[in-house]
């Protein structure tokens, strides 16, 4: 018999999921069936939770607690990078293989850099930038009308300044 159901737990499950759309019961059902929760009932809310997000591959992060699921998400560089360039939601199952051509700021690489800051590997603000910047390389959109890389080189030889880390939140 399996131990009885403790309604003080906090358990956390991450989940990969199409912003806005919702993610198939059959991918959600083992993760979260042994919770006692309805898989059809979580996708709607991972829907609904994901509306700023839709269209782009985002990580979900489910938070449950007494059998209620909170959902809050967990962007990745490439999702945020991809949001700031403000490009039209498309649909992923007509149009494949999209090339990210935009131009982003460099006040928008420190402000995504900010954000990802927790989950960078990256001792400083600077790193986390450079960071930042390689996403947007891969990505393929450009920052300040020049590659990525050459912005990283800047940095690197001391012709572009980033903020410090007395100026970091």
């Amino acid at each position: 018999m399996p131990p009885k159901f403790d309604p003080t737990a906090i358990t956390e499950i991450f989940v990969r999921a199409v912003g806005g759309d919702v993610p198939a019961t059959s991918s959600l059902a083992p993760k979260i069936g042994p919770m006692g929760l309805s898989p059809k009932k979580v996708g709607d809310d991972i829907a609904k939770g994901t509306t700023d997000w839709k269209g782009l591959k985002i990580t979900v992060k489910l938070t449950i607690q007494n059998r209620q699921a909170k959902v809050s998400v967990v962007p990745s560089a490439a999702a945020l990078i991809i949001q700031a360039l403000k490009e039209p939601p498309r649909d992923r199952k007509k149009v494949k293989n999209v090339k990210h051509s935009g131009n982003l700021s460099l006040d928008d690489i420190v402000a995504i850099a900010r954000q990802m800051r927790p989950r960078s590997m990256a001792k400083t603000l600077t790193g986390t930038i450079k960071e930042i910047l390689g996403t947007a390389q891969s990505v393929g959109c450009t920052v300040e009308k020049s590659h990525p890389h050459t912005v990283i080189e800047n940095i690197d030889s001391g012709e572009l300044e980033v903020p410090d880390v007395s100026t970091e939140k």
